[in-house]
């Protein structure tokens, strides 16, 4: 059976649907994997240097990939509208060609400097730091994966391929965990670190496949000419990149030093806590983005407006009554997953405490991603810059002074500090950069949900309390109640529940 045939541009709607649907299931083996992690590896050094290095070569590829939204795909979506496809793939292309090349440097210096370049920017041992020493360098490698790999992504999603990013990454998250049954027995912790290479080998090899046979894509290194305002929009927003990636540089660069096993557990309450927005959030932002470049594009303010309301209200009507959940339920949540094999109960109520901080907000970074959107549609990223810059900034400052006071948690009483900041601050910058967003009809729908979940919350943890069954039964049980309190309300209240596409149209 030729399954290429499956393979087709999607509209909206049908996009919005099966990405959300793969993305489920791609961050779902991904989870999985985690707990695998965990049940063999626990919490302790090795899984620490994993955690921090798997994390910093994620930010540092961030960096540079954080030009393909912000600047290269909107301008390459300009170009096939109004030169025709083969000037956008050449312009694609002579990045491209420099990712390759930033890879491959990046790749020869940190062979070389590579455990000096994280003796400087952690607080392990310098006695761990030789130990583990190709644990740090191979890691690295996942830097020039990273980079190419999310970079193939966001062309595929520009040319309407929603859903395929996901279902590639779920293969590759099946072939790390079949790596890591096959090689744990003689790598240990590096058998993950060798598995996910691997699957990333694989997963470009599929992408750059799809994109020559299905897309039609034509690689070349002829250099094409480029506007003078593209430079220019990729110094500002790699400029303003540079303080997202310190901000989250300086939580793994405090937390090194408290000890083996304090990032492990980090991540781990972290991973659960981000679940929400890792499975809907981003692929709502992703499809939306794309369509709110098309209707600046055409001058459609009112239809802008039209998609961030609509779509930000359902991620606040979901994100928030779950991130609440999690916060009540976040101690037997960590331990269903995770307290099996070498996870003891220390680390089940460390991860717990990280989950609970880290998921309460879990619905600014919705707003935040959908605001950013509208910036990056609009092309203001030299302001985007300046608010990035100070948000930045703040969130390392709060960081210094909670973990100094309250240790490894005070990040993240640090991280729900910002999150209210930023809900605050996004509405006087709207007001600046993008006037035609009623973000205050956001804001204050936004509190109305709140407060209905804040109540319910609250009746449920008593409510917990009081119940003596088994914990499974009680979740699903108070969970259930929870969600039929919510949609009747909405029909009493008309709290404005709509799913912004309709399945039948698929």
């Amino acid at each position: 059976m030729n399954f290429l045939r499956f393979i087709k541009a999607e509209s909206y709607t049908r996009g919005m649907a099966l990405s959300v649907l793969f993305n489920i299931i791609s961050k779902g083996i991904l989870f999985i994997l985690t707990i695998i992690i965990a049940r063999y590896f626990g919490s302790d050094i090795k899984t620490d240097i994993y955690f921090f290095v798997f994390g910093t070569m994620i930010l540092f590829s961030s960096f540079i990939n954080n030009i393909d939204t912000a600047v290269l795909i909107p301008e390459s979506m300009r170009l096939r509208e109004e030169e025709g496809d083969e000037k956008a793939a050449g312009f694609l292309n002579y990045f491209l060609l420099i990712y390759f090349v930033i890879g491959i440097l990046f790749t020869v210096a940190m062979y070389f400097f590579g455990t000096t370049v994280f003796g400087l920017i952690s607080k392990f041992p310098e006695a761990d730091i030789i130990t583990y020493h190709n644990y740090f360098w191979i890691g690295s490698l996942f830097f020039i994966f990273h980079v190419l790999t999310n970079y193939f992504n966001n062309i595929l999603t520009s040319l309407k391929f929603f859903s395929l990013p996901m279902v590639i990454s779920s293969i590759k998250s099946c072939i790390v965990i079949v790596c890591i049954f096959l090689l744990k027995a003689e790598y240990d912790v590096l058998s993950v670190i060798l598995g996910g290479l691997i699957s990333y080998a694989v997963n470009l090899l599929i992408q750059i496949y799809i994109l020559y046979k299905i897309a039609g894509w034509k690689f070349s290194l002829k250099k094409p000419p480029i506007r003078k305002t593209i430079w220019g929009n990729v110094f500002y927003a790699e400029l303003g990149q540079i303080t997202t990636v310190a901000s989250s540089m300086f939580p793994l660069y405090l937390l090194s030093g408290f000890g083996g096993g304090v990032i492990s557990v980090m991540n781990y309450g972290k991973n659960v806590a981000d679940i929400p927005n890792t499975l809907v959030t981003s692929q709502f932002a992703n499809v939306n983005g794309i369509q709110l470049n098309e209707q600046f594009a055409r001058q459609d303010y009112a239809g802008m407006n039209k998609t961030f309301l609509r779509t930000s209200k359902l991620l606040i009507f979901v994100l928030v009554p779950v991130g609440f959940f999690m916060f009540v339920f976040a101690r037997p949540i960590i331990e269903m997953f995770y307290l099996h094999g070498n996870f003891d109960a220390v680390a089940a109520e460390g991860a717990a405490v990280f989950m609970k901080l880290l998921a309460v907000t879990v619905f600014s970074i919705a707003v935040n991603a959908m605001v950013t959107r509208i910036f990056i549609a609009r092309q203001a990223i030299r302001q985007g810059f300046i608010y990035q810059l100070i948000m930045s900034v703040i969130l390392m400052l709060l960081i210094w002074v909670f973990v100094a006071y309250y240790g490894p948690y005070g990040y993240g009483y640090a991280v729900i500090t910002i999150n209210i900041l930023n809900i605050a601050g996004m509405f006087f910058i709207c007001r600046i950069i993008a006037p035609e967003i009623n973000y205050i009809a956001l804001v204050k729908y936004t509190g109305l949900i709140i407060f209905i979940n804040g109540i319910i919350a609250t009746s449920v943890y008593f409510v917990s309390a009081w119940l003596q069954i088994a914990v499974i039964f009680k979740m699903v049980g108070l969970f259930t109640c929870w969600l039929i309190i919510l949609l009747v309300l909405n029909k009493i209240l008309h709290l404005d529940f709509k799913v912004p596409f309709r399945f039948k149209s698929i």
